[in-house]
């Protein structure tokens, strides 16, 4: 397997996880059909922004084998200067980060742009 098809499959697992976790959030309670039906209107849409903000994220994940970073913090400076770039904060990832657990949208659509594999190196 390659390196590429690694960091897909890595993706496409952690997005699963994403979905199975965001729609077993109520297990355990007898409202657990009424807490994913209430949940669904105010989840996260898909736009232009987070699509632009899924692709700097899966350029992130496409190079993290490949940097070294001496610590935590890194790799948030290194995350911060990437948005940066794009033109977005690192409080606007955050809230599309957190959002993906309550969005089947934003899942879809940040498999959508990781579909196609990391560029070659």
């Amino acid at each position: 397997m390659s390196c590429s098809d690694r960091r897909l499959a890595r993706a496409v697992v952690s997005l699963a996880a994403l979905a199975l976790l965001g729609g077993t959030a109520g297990c355990g309670s007898d409202a657990t059909a009424e807490a994913s039906t209430a949940a669904t209107p105010t989840a996260t849409t898909a736009d232009a922004t987070t699509r632009r903000l899924a692709e700097v994220e899966w350029a992130r994940q496409c190079t993290v084998d490949l940097a070294s970073h001496a610590d935590e913090q890194a790799f948030t400076t290194d995350l911060d200067a990437r948005l940066a770039e794009a033109g977005f904060t690192h409080e606007q990832w955050k809230k599309w980060h957190d959002a993906l657990a309550g969005s089947p949208e934003l899942i879809s659509q940040f498999a959508e742009v990781s579909a196609p594999g990391c560029p070659a190196a």
